[in-house]
């Protein structure tokens, strides 16, 4: 047995499963586009190998999975036959446990279903969403007031989808009023980035402060950053930058903030993977969070793909060190490739942590392209080459369009 082959039997059993989940259900790929390109040689491997099986039970379970790889039932029983089958079936299907072991020492997508997850699980809708605002204690007037310790800056636009990220953002903000940290220690701010403040009146009595920027083009998370950092009020010694789809704990401001007492730290990313939700798993997540007011959701009710080590979606650092660096770079429009930089030029140049906290990122109609090549849309920037020379975050810098 290999130092680096896992001894206990579930290991194997459970990669082959979540590999023919990712490449039989086209949720992994909208929860990352390019992670499923760069895994696909390797999925595809499993699912040649459940194919090939001989033994009839393993082979039929396993088309059962790539039949219906929304479904907790077949998932579970190919995991539990896979890990207790012995003797001469064991050797039948070596193959098939070595194809799903090499896909998940490979692959950037990992996967995730709780027993208790249901498939039916209903939405809370949006009106129920802004209805639960009325009765969060914590209103935003009463926070960030004076200096707070933590800007947590949100960029966003929502142009195409009908309102979809626009719910998501709102999940999002009744968890970040809905704290563990002191009210006055943190305030948070919208960026909305559109040709019109489309969203302002939802928007408004949800935030601490709202900025609207005018860009009527591709979203430029970069500089949408930029503008909140340096046009919020307040003065914070930290930031962080916080997707719009994240739906945080109650203890996100307290954990994250508490990490800069330690000496030699100038930044942090909270997780090591990004927990995409399914849209069930993201209705049993909210309604967990803000529905019955629990301080996080119980994972045994969710679906998710993760995204393992991705750079963004939720960054913390150090004011100073933000703006030593020249804070995001604005040249990257569109999506991807913009975290990535940012999280380079963190690490090249300051301590720069990272944390194993949960992520979870609520579902959307998806935003990441890639280009005939299969690169991202901005690879041809090249990293760690940011050197502004006028000031970040102008105002009019898409103005004129």
């Amino acid at each position: 047995m290999s130092l680096l082959t896992p001894t206990d039997p579930a290991a194997p059993a459970r990669a082959v499963a979540d590999n023919l989940v990712v490449a039989a259900d086209p949720g992994a790929r909208r929860s990352g586009l390019y992670y499923c390109e760069l895994a696909q040689p390797f999925t595809d491997a499993v699912v040649d190998a459940v194919r090939a099986c001989p033994v009839d039970r393993v082979r039929k379970l396993g088309e059962e999975v790539l039949d219906r790889p929304d479904q907790p039932a077949p998932y579970f029983v190919l995991r539990r036959t896979l890990t207790e089958i012995d003797g001469r079936d064991r050797d039948e299907v070596r193959p098939l446990l070595d194809a799903g072991w090499r896909a998940e020492c490979n692959s950037r997508v990992g996967y995730h279903i709780g027993p208790r997850y249901d498939p039916g699980a209903a939405a809370v809708p949006i009106d129920e969403l802004r209805e639960l605002s009325t009765r969060t204690p914590d209103l935003p007037a009463a926070r960030g007031a004076g200096t707070p310790d933590v800007l947590v800056v949100i960029p966003f636009q929502d142009r195409h989808t009908g309102g979809k990220r626009l719910y998501n953002l709102t999940a999002c903000l009744l968890a970040l009023r809905d704290q563990s940290a002191p009210g006055e220690s943190y305030r948070v701010v919208v960026v909305e980035s559109d040709a019109e403040p489309r969203w302002r009146e939802s928007i408004e009595p949800l935030a601490d402060e709202y900025l609207f920027v005018a860009n009527p083009g591709v979203f430029a998370k970069s500089w949408t950053v930029n503008v909140g950092v340096v046009h919020a009020s307040g003065g914070a010694g930290a930031i962080c930058i916080l997707d719009a789809d994240i739906l945080v704990d109650r203890d996100f401001i307290a954990r994250n903030a508490a990490r800069f007492r330690r000496p030699g730290t100038a930044g942090h990313i909270p997780y090591r993977d990004m927990v995409c939700l399914d849209y069930a798993g993201a209705a049993a997540a909210i309604s967990d969070r803000l529905r019955a007011g629990r301080a996080e959701p119980d994972v045994d009710r969710l679906r998710a793909f993760h995204l393992r080590r991705p750079p963004g979606a939720c960054v913390w650092v150090r004011t100073s060190a933000f703006h030593r660096i020249g804070g995001m770079d604005e040249r990257y429009q569109g999506w991807g490739g913009e975290d990535n930089d940012f999280a380079y030029r963190m690490d090249f140049s300051t301590a720069f942590d990272t944390y194993h906290d949960q992520n979870l990122h609520l579902p959307h109609p998806p935003a990441s392209e890639l280009r005939e090549d299969g690169e991202l849309v901005n690879a041809h920037i090249p990293p760690l080459s940011w050197r502004p020379e006028e000031p970040i975050g102008r105002l009019d810098r898409f103005a004129a369009r």
